[in-house]
């Protein structure tokens, strides 16, 4: 099955980590992804350049990636107000329609 991320939605950065990670986040817009391993591959990548970028800004809030069935976000690890993201976006199945060839009628 192939999955499709349609649109990024995405809140203004708080500081330079953040923007870094929206600078990705953003990139993944209008992606098509193969299959299931494809999926988590890219929220894999989100994970880790998350985690170099929390240890590259120390003096920052620590962020996290999470997945939620198709939902994917990326928030602070301490969250002081319910809807404080950095970005979020879903992971929309793609439907395939395959229709037969019409057969030409003899005259």
């Amino acid at each position: 099955m192939e999955y499709y991320i349609d649109k990024v939605k995405v809140w203004s950065p708080a500081n330079r980590k953040c923007k870094e990670v929206l600078c990705y986040a953003s990139s993944l817009e209008h992606t098509l992804l193969e299959d299931d391993a494809a999926v988590d591959a890219t929220v894999k990548d989100l994970q880790r350049l998350v985690e170099e970028l929390n240890g590259r800004y120390p003096r920052t809030k620590p962020l996290q990636v999470q997945r939620r069935g198709n939902y994917v976000c990326c928030q602070p690890v301490e969250r002081r107000v319910e809807d404080e993201y950095v970005f979020s976006f879903h992971i929309k199945k793609v439907m395939r329609v395959i229709e037969s060839p019409q057969k030409q009628q003899q005259p």
